[in-house]
């Protein structure tokens, strides 16, 4: 049976009426301790906290009794249900309101009056990222839902990169009986971004970010020895790849806020005598290339439970540019900033 727990800005320590059914919870959102998951799957095995605040007259504006305090709630298998640790079962009357966060760590905390606070600077390892998440939801005691709904929003902007090349640059010219084929393959070997805003202090209530401006760190997006060839189709239509995607704290991106790439060009040119067959001659050699692109002319800010898809195009003879898509967490449909 639950026991009335302390008592947050509340003159009476009595305990709280209660029936005899037991408080449990469902979860969704897009959320891992390891890596992105963009869909609207929370993992199983991942717990979250929570704390609920009840108000017996059903104005959440008045003052609450302290309902859960940063209780932990797990999956259940064997009854295929969220729980918490403790137990806990709705009182007849009144109104709950519960802040949930998510991972559990000791700098992300929850409270009534701020809900999920956490310090947070963003890793320069990009598979030791974590997907910072709070929500809050408000049940009536009489008519609550069978589970109360956890639905997690990111306190986070997430990035993800894609690659493709300008065009395709392969050609051919043909010289009385001389053809000159020049086969060119463009590879991607890093990308990387500096200068970019990595600390800062969230709040849920009021929600917001304090971004520390004095601490900017430098990540690898992508940089594999063999490189990432960049691909047109049979029609010439260059084909976006995806390179990478990451976590970042919400920020406007200052003017030193750059993407430097490194590419290459794999040039093969023959020359062959149409007339009798007969390779002229038949060289391979190599065009290394690179550019460094200040991320403020294509993306002024990073918002918060936004994703950013960040295109790189890579040129051969010009400049690499980028292009930028705003959407939402899981890429459902996209988003003019300033809407929001």
């Amino acid at each position: 049976m639950f026991v009335a727990a302390a008592l947050a800005a509340c003159t009476t320590s009595a305990p709280l009426p209660a029936s005899q059914e037991e408080m449990v919870f469902s979860a969704v959102a897009s959320h891992s301790v390891k890596n992105i998951i963009t869909t609207t799957n929370y993992p199983l095995d991942e717990p979250f906290i929570v704390e609920a605040v009840y108000y017996s007259n059903g104005d959440d504006s008045a003052e609450g009794e302290t309902f859960i305090t940063q209780d932990t709630v797990r999956y259940s298998f064997d009854k295929a249900l969220w729980k918490s640790d403790g137990e806990y079962f709705w009182p007849k009357k009144g109104k709950l309101v519960f802040y949930a966060g998510s991972p559990i760590l000791p700098n992300v905390t929850v409270s009534p009056d701020s809900g999920v606070e956490a310090d947070w600077s963003i890793p320069t390892e990009a598979e030791t990222e974590t997907d910072l998440c709070f929500a809050r939801t408000v049940e009536s005691c009489e008519a609550h839902s069978s589970m109360v709904p956890i639905v997690f929003n990111h306190a986070l902007s997430q990035i993800c990169f894609k690659a493709r090349t300008v065009k395709n640059y392969s050609s051919s010219y043909k010289e009385g009986n001389l053809i000159q084929a020049n086969q060119i393959t463009m590879v991607l070997d890093s990308v990387k971004m500096r200068s970019i805003l990595s600390e800062g202090h969230f709040t849920q209530r009021p929600r917001g970010w304090d971004v520390n401006p004095d601490v900017k760190s430098g990540y690898t997006v992508f940089d594999k020895p063999e490189g990432q060839e960049l691909k047109c189709d049979r029609y010439d239509n260059p084909i976006l790849s995806p390179i990478g995607t990451m976590l970042m704290v919400p920020q406007t991106l200052s003017e030193d806020a750059v993407i430097e790439e490194w590419h290459h060009a794999v040039v093969r040119s023959s020359v062959t005598d149409s007339s009798t067959g007969s390779i002229v001659s038949d060289n391979t050699y190599t065009i290394p290339g690179s550019t460094v692109i200040q991320i403020s002319k294509y993306c002024e800010r990073w918002i918060m439970d936004f994703k950013y898809t960040i295109r790189l195009i890579v040129g051969l003879d010009e400049p690499s540019t980028l292009a930028v898509a705003v959407t939402d967490w899981t890429e459902t449909k996209e988003i003019i900033i300033g809407d929001e």
